[in-house]
């Protein structure tokens, strides 16, 4: 059984409240404008399938649900997310993926600012984002582990990030497709663009769910070669510590 809700019957509060009750593991809602917290907090398998624009937080904190948004997100989709998957057919605002720690967020179009700061792996959890456009400045700021992958496919021609990239960062990998302009990226970062298609075995899982999610061919995915951008120094602020010497 589906549980299907229309937004324009409901306040942003009984709204929340109706879907968090239901017993359904699917559950539609249609007509969103801006709600928030929406998928926030679940710890389940259920499927969210959601059709308009959301508001702020969309899955934050989720362990384990699969959301579909057909529409636009605005800031923090994927908030602190543990585990499940957030699929969006549209683009989405700042901080997407802020801390996550697990699961996995795709989006067809551009995340705004600060996508994926925080992010960090711990055991077997390691989060993954993959923007099928481009994102704006501080990409993974701060990042402590995990994997984003930026494609750049709605743009060609422009870098498909902003700058001030990998700034803080000290674990995790990012992939660009298409090479980079240095002056985006922060010093602490080293990268390796790679030609060869078997040089991608490693994220190439994480490019065909893309492609499935959204329609893409393949060859048009790899079409460019593919830049990493990984950490040099993991104590980048050691020369602040106390007691420092050298």
């Amino acid at each position: 059984m589906m549980a299907v809700f229309d937004a324009v019957e409901y306040n942003h509060h009984t709204l929340l409240e109706a879907m968090n009750q239901s017993p359904d593991e699917e559950i539609e809602v249609l007509n969103l404008n801006g709600q928030r917290y929406l998928g926030c907090g679940w710890k389940n398998h259920k499927s969210l399938i959601l059709h308009g624009t959301v508001g702020n937080n969309l899955g934050a904190f989720c362990e384990g649900p699969t959301i579909l948004l057909y529409g636009n997100g605005q800031e923090g989709v994927g908030n602190t997310m543990s585990a499940g998957e957030i699929i969006v057919h549209g683009r989405v605002g700042d901080i997407a993926g802020y801390s996550m720690r697990g699961g996995s967020l795709y989006i067809r179009d551009d995340a705004g600012y600060r996508l994926g700061i925080h992010m960090k792996a711990y055991q077997d959890k390691s989060p993954l984002i993959v923007v099928g456009g481009r994102s704006g400045a501080f990409l993974g700021e701060y990042m402590a582990g995990g994997t984003i992958i930026i494609l750049g496919l709605n743009d060609p021609g422009f870098s498909p990030i902003g700058p001030y990239c990998g700034t803080g960062m000290y674990a995790g990998e990012i992939w660009l497709r298409g090479e980079v302009p240095s002056n985006h990226v922060a010093d602490n970062i080293k990268a390796e663009v790679f030609q060869e298609k078997a040089r991608l075995e490693v994220i190439m899982p994480h490019l065909q769910r893309f492609a499935a999610c959204f329609g893409y061919d393949m060859s048009i995915i790899l079409d460019k070669p593919f830049t990493r951008l990984t950490v040099v120094d993991k104590r980048i602020f050691s020369r602040l510590y106390t007691g420092f010497a050298g």
